[in-house]
């Protein structure tokens, strides 16, 4: 069984959002810490149902609502000061409910809902692309180096872009697992989740160190 590199990634966010994200001065950012604690659990379990030759899927397509919950709550924050996010994560989280349930019932949650992660992979794709392009709109000047929620926002996007990119490549990448045993789609997750888990824990440092208000 392969190194589980996400894993030490998730822990090791984890630890940077207990120590960079103290009480209730870190305002709503302070759910990054319960979150992400929920995260690991998860990816543990996941990993020990694995190492024993059991299925896993129903455990994540339990996470997943709340994965996909927590950060249309998150983006809504992020977005909210720049342009009506709610136009966009309404509808496609409505949507995502209603798929994510005929998805799961359909299997008895022991398929993973597959379709429901694209569609809300891509929702997260649009509206992280929407957030660029009203924040680099704006007129006055951001330090995007110290400034936390810019950092949040690129973690998401090039996770869920790349993530997607794998989803829709998935057989092709299977193919050349079994033909040379070169894990290809580990190798780019584990990629992804450093990038993405980087950046948060970048982020939660220049949310401690340059203080914004709870709203951003």
């Amino acid at each position: 069984m392969l190194f589980p590199f996400s894993q030490v990634f998730e822990c090791t966010c984890l630890a940077f959002a207990f120590a960079y994200l103290p009480g209730k001065k870190a305002g709503y950012w302070r759910y990054f810490k319960w979150f992400l604690l929920v995260t690991v659990l998860t990816e543990m379990a996941g990993f020990t149902l694995l190492s024993f030759s059991q299925p896993n899927h129903w455990l994540y397509n339990i996470y997943l609502p709340i994965e996909v919950l927590f950060k249309g709550y998150l983006l809504y924050k992020l977005c909210s000061p720049y342009f009506r996010v709610t136009r966009w994560l309404v509808p496609g989280l409505a949507l995502f409910g209603v798929v994510y349930l005929y998805e799961s019932f359909s299997s008895g949650f022991f398929a993973y809902s597959f379709m429901s992660n694209s569609l809300a992979s891509m929702g997260i794709i649009i509206v992280c692309c929407l957030y660029f392009y009203h924040f680099l709109k704006k007129e006055e000047y951001v330090n995007i180096y110290t400034h936390a929620p810019f950092w949040i926002v690129t973690g998401l996007f090039f996770f869920y872009f790349g993530s997607t990119a794998c989803n829709l490549f998935f057989n092709y990448l299977a193919s050349i697992y079994v033909k040379q045993h070169i894990p290809v789609r580990y190798i780019t997750f584990s990629v992804l989740n450093f990038i993405l888990y980087g950046c948060w824990s970048y982020s939660f440092v220049c949310k401690y160190r340059h203080p914004i208000s709870s709203s951003s």
